[in-house]
């Protein structure tokens, strides 16, 4: 049995074709479309959209997403967006894949992928154009590669889902549990601010680490002047 996230061979053809599709236009705001920026793309597109898991077969991946026009429109939104972010990056990684995970050659500890997502408080409805940031020390934390942002900006099309993947960190040696503190603060205009803190406890390791995601409690923000609402909380 194999058990597949759809989305994922999906986007990559899209990125790929709309890629293609720029590099043959005559006049085109596309400055390089080598395989590092096609990848950076296609990872900025699979952490802002929801993953859908199946059990094997390529036949329901084109049953599920080509019978759905909205979703089909919602990801080329979030890959031109992806494009034109990974078009204006300076990466000082562009010319080979050596990105701050790269491959752990000594011990460090590896974060898993934070996301949420985020509501207004009153309509229970997806948030758009929150800014979330994520800080240890009063300090961004330092993302794994441009495919990830922070502090990251919520939308519509991907239904207001935020995500981050922290660099890793070095450590002494291997196997030692240590545990690290965030925050999460999200600001919207016309809406108080909001924040929470998360501690995550990490194995040190040289070896690569299997993905795996932490899901944060969802965000609910009230707008401003709500002071009933606010004191209830």
């Amino acid at each position: 049995m194999k058990i597949q996230n759809i989305m994922e061979p999906y986007v990559v053809k899209r990125v790929n074709d709309l890629y293609d599709e720029f590099a043959s236009a005559k006049q085109s705001f596309i400055t390089c479309d080598c395989e590092s920026c096609r990848c950076d793309t296609i990872c900025y597109v699979l952490n802002r959209i929801p993953v859908k898991y199946v059990v094997s077969g390529i036949g329901v991946t084109h049953a599920l997403i080509d019978d759905d026009a909205q979703l089909r429109a919602d990801i080329d939104s979030v890959i031109m967006d992806g494009i034109r972010i990974v078009n204006t990056a300076k990466r000082p990684y562009h010319d080979k894949r050596d990105v701050n995970s790269g491959n752990l050659n000594s011990p460090a500890f590896v974060f898993p992928v934070f996301h949420g997502a985020v509501y207004d408080g009153h309509t229970f409805e997806p948030l758009p154009d929150t800014e979330v940031a994520l800080t240890s020390d009063s300090q961004l934390v330092n993302m794994e590669d441009c495919s990830w942002s922070n502090p990251f900006k919520t939308a519509s099309a991907t239904k207001c889902v935020y995500s981050f993947k922290p660099a890793p960190v070095p450590a002494e040696a291997e196997s030692i549990t240590k545990s690290f503190s965030f925050m999460v603060t999200l600001s919207c205009p016309g809406y108080h601010e909001l924040s929470f803190s998360i501690t995550v406890p990490v194995t040190s390791s040289s070896q690569p680490q299997q993905f795996f995601s932490i899901k944060l409690q969802d965000a609910y923000l009230f707008p401003e002047g709500d002071v009933n609402t606010m004191e209830e909380i």
